[in-house]
């Protein structure tokens, strides 16, 4: 993918600890917002995201957070954020909204509750009219304001909306009688514009009709073909798995599930095709994605050194990975040992704590 750029040209990937970082405007959350700038502590390229101490510690806390990169922009210089100040919001895209939350922020309201997934329509005004039809996922809902912050796909940022401009997206459809190429390609294609539903619905319908009993299609007899079917959908899975997760420190289930069909997809591409790189990449971000635990944090730093130990042209044991791509798997492998450390950390009991539990006996 290519490099997010903070305002300096630098890529946010090759920042390091030290640096400065803000939230770009419009980006509302509940501890941090547009506007508001930090030191970043640790930087995560494979994970996309970098941990940030804010400088307003009464709104974002003593603790640093996670920010994922779509978020950040680099701020060389201090200065663009004062603590206790607001910065106004860009236009938002209905008439009147508010350009920041006015009361309390509801994990629910309605029928609707965060990380529903949501299309937008029936938005009037000149500058919103091109948002409608567009996907989004819930965020939270303010209570006084009577409007949803919605994440919306593309990179069209957060938007605060009434539930009147909120529906429920159709399940997409796939055309009968499409050619396995045709629909292998429909589904890159949605992949790119972000309609991970609809490229999931056409991988999927490629894969049903090659591992169909007595398929005779030429696409059919080629193990690698189905596994970057297969590949290409885990990447899907992944996608959804880290739009769902958000900002959140703990991984909830809709993502944990993202993250499991992920993991069975990429085993079977690999199944398939014992060379393919990606897919031992893939595994490793989709085994990443369920519960932290040490056996799973082992899984992926295995997945992802086979990744690594492969060559645009084949590596010693014939695995193939793109020279692009060595980059990203080398930040994943290092985020995965991080995680390895604090599983085997939090295992280890305290010494203090165990003598004052035998007290207590």
């Amino acid at each position: 993918p290519p490099h997010r750029l903070g305002a300096m040209g630098t890529p946010l990937e090759e920042m390091g600890t030290g640096d400065r970082v803000r939230v770009q405007g419009g980006r509302n959350f509940e501890k941090f917002h547009g506007g508001m700038e930090g030191t970043i502590v640790e930087n995560n390229p494979g994970n996309k995201n970098a941990l940030v101490q804010f400088d307003d510690a009464g709104t974002a806390g003593p603790d640093p957070i996670a920010v994922a990169y779509r978020h950040l922009e680099c701020a060389p210089e201090r200065g663009g954020y004062r603590a206790g100040h607001v910065p106004t919001a860009p236009s938002q895209p209905a008439a009147k909204a508010p350009a920041e939350p006015q009361g309390p922020l509801l994990d629910e309201h309605g029928e609707w509750k965060m990380r529903d997934l949501v299309q937008l329509h029936g938005l009037q005004s000149a500058t919103a009219q091109e948002l409608n039809g567009k996907l989004g996922r819930l965020r939270r809902f303010d209570s006084v304001a009577e409007r949803w912050e919605v994440d919306v796909r593309n990179g069209l940022g957060i938007k605060r909306l009434k539930e009147d401009n909120l529906a429920r997206p159709q399940k997409p459809q796939v055309d009968p009688g499409l050619a396995v190429a045709d629909l292998k390609e429909r589904g890159n294609k949605a992949f790119q514009e972000q309609a991970y539903e609809e490229a999931i619905a056409y991988y999927s319908a490629a894969i049903d009709v090659l591992e169909e009993e007595g398929c005779q299609l030429p696409e059919a007899q080629d193990p690698k073909y189905t596994a970057v079917l297969c590949s290409n959908r885990a990447q899907v899975y992944i996608t959804l798995c880290r739009e769902v997760h958000g900002e959140e420190k703990i991984i909830g289930r809709e993502a944990r599930s993202y993250a499991m069909k992920a993991n069975m997809d990429s085993a079977r591409a690999i199944e398939l095709d014992p060379t393919f790189g990606k897919a031992y990449y893939r595994r490793g971000c989709a085994v990443l994605g369920m519960a932290p635990s040490a056996s799973r944090a082992k899984e992926a730093i295995y997945c992802l050194e086979i990744a690594l130990s492969g060559r645009a042209s084949g590596g010693a044991d014939g695995v193939i990975l793109p020279n692009a791509m060595r980059h990203e798997v080398s930040g994943l492998l290092d985020y995965a040992k991080r995680r390895l450390d604090a599983c085997v950390e939090a295992a280890v009991p305290d010494v203090e704590q165990c003598r004052e539990n035998c007290r207590q006996q």
